[in-house]
């Protein structure tokens, strides 16, 4: 859904809370104002995660903190279709790229999988850490709505919740009656659930408890694609293909 509001052009800041006519920014925050070099009388844009956005100005600039005067208040809807990632943790630095570019592409939700050949689990200070990496994904990209960081699940549980969230499911497997993505028709689909399995691939096992599910296998060309590359690429090519079967026709000649 687009948003109808005019977009946000102003230096975007993060506040769990826009309640008030003031907001204080504190913390990172607080210091990334200083690091764009914003004066008081700057114009500023707040948001919450959840779709409500303060625009304003930059009232005073304290040593551990900066006050905002609201004087304008809108709603951005949420982002359709909502497009839950299921994923396989990836080595090292790269789930950084992955949360990044899936939360700029308009990723809802980000669950870890713990399928039977992955290889990397979450450390006990995960959540925070991609919390902050969503953040500044969504600061970067001018989303209004952070994605969830959901705590690890095996992919029986991954199932049950997709299918009470009413999901479709897609799943990246290139098996012999996998399709293309493109071959979809996800333009009905208000959520979508996507799957990506570890880098050993899925057992035979999870392809069929998948297909019991309903899940539809789709292929990403002929490569074989790193976790986070085959992330991105289902979350872009769901959430364009979708995005593009709701706009309406436009004569030839526009």
């Amino acid at each position: 859904m687009r948003s109808p509001h005019p977009p946000l052009t102003e230096p975007l800041f993060y506040c769990a809370a826009l309640d008030d006519n003031e907001v204080v920014l504190t913390d990172d925050e607080a210091h990334h104002v200083g690091v764009q070099r914003l004066r008081a009388g700057d114009a500023i844009a707040v948001f919450d995660g959840r779709g409500q956005v303060a625009r304003g100005t930059v009232r005073a600039i304290g040593h551990r903190e900066v006050r905002v005067t609201v004087e304008q208040r809108t709603h951005e809807p949420r982002p359709v279709p909502r497009l839950a990632l299921y994923s396989a943790v990836p080595k090292g630095d790269r789930l950084t790229v992955l949360l990044d570019m899936a939360t700029q592409l308009g990723m809802s939700r980000f669950t870890p999988i713990n399928w039977q050949r992955s290889v990397a689990e979450p450390g006990a200070r995960a959540h925070a850490r991609w919390q902050r990496i969503c953040l500044e994904a969504c600061k970067q990209s001018r989303r209004a709505w952070l994605p969830e960081i959901m705590p690890p699940a095996s992919l029986a549980e991954a199932i049950a919740s997709a299918r009470a969230a009413g999901d479709r499911l897609i799943a990246a497997h290139p098996a012999s009656d996998a399709v293309s993505v493109l071959a979809l028709h996800l333009a009905d689909a208000p959520s979508i659930a996507l799957f990506v399995g570890p880098e050993g691939g899925m057992t035979e096992a999870e392809v069929e408890m998948l297909r019991r599910e309903h899940a539809r296998l789709v292929h990403l060309g002929p490569g074989i694609l790193r976790i986070e590359t085959a992330a991105v690429a289902l979350l872009a090519l769901s959430g364009a293909w979708a995005a593009a079967r709701q706009l309406p026709e436009r004569p030839d000649n526009q």
